[in-house]
């Protein structure tokens, strides 16, 4: 099982028992529990500090779509644990990991983060491992270009921009930048250069 140690993670959950068993199976991981919290106005006082939420959808009648507004600005993974499937997703959060309460707790944790790749002599894995890393990025490239520009067609279009441009720009990539943040910044780029264009 992964090592969440000294991982601050927000928890919301507004039924205690299940909000208890979470935050002692991610604690027996080492994780730093932020909360449980089960209103709105608590996750949004642990928000700025926390580096993975786990997000029932409704809290006591009210929407935790500001959070996960909040983390997707940050890049901050999260999950969606919700016991309903009839609650919507706003169209800009379609691409969030989202499971069922009945989910195993195996399962919350691959979600969050992804397993990754087994490791392979360097010489043959660097290429691939980076290829992989950019397409468990795109849920969260989605996002952020919806966050962005709000427009779905001019959003794909936005990371499918970014991506040619990493493409050309490879060998200038920051020696100390992850992928994540590389993107982001190419992205952020040409959204703030030619976002209009893009609506069009």
């Amino acid at each position: 099982m992964r090592n969440l140690r000294g991982l601050h993670l927000l928890i919301a959950e507004d039924e205690w028992l299940l909000a208890s068993d979470l935050a002692t199976f991610f604690a027996d991981l080492g994780a730093i529990i932020l909360g449980p919290v089960a209103t709105l106005e608590q996750a949004g006082r642990h928000a700025k500090a926390a580096e993975a939420a786990i997000l029932d959808i409704d809290l006591h009648g009210r929407k935790i779509f500001p959070i996960a507004d909040e983390l997707m600005l940050r890049n901050v993974p999260f999950v969606f644990f919700s016991g309903y499937d009839d609650i919507a997703i706003p169209e800009h959060l379609r691409f969030a990991s989202s499971l069922s309460k009945s989910s195993n707790r195996v399962s919350l944790v691959d979600a969050l983060f992804p397993p990754e790749p087994s490791a392979e002599p360097a010489t043959v894995a660097q290429p691939v491992s980076a290829a992989e890393d950019v397409v468990a990025l795109l849920p969260k490239l989605r996002l952020t270009a919806r966050l962005l520009l709000d427009d779905a067609g001019a959003s794909d279009r936005l990371v499918e921009h970014t991506l040619e441009q990493a493409l050309e720009d490879i060998d200038k990539r920051p020696e100390d930048s992850s992928i994540a943040d590389w993107l982001n910044a190419i992205m952020r780029r040409i959204a703030q250069l030619r976002g209009a264009s893009l609506l069009h």
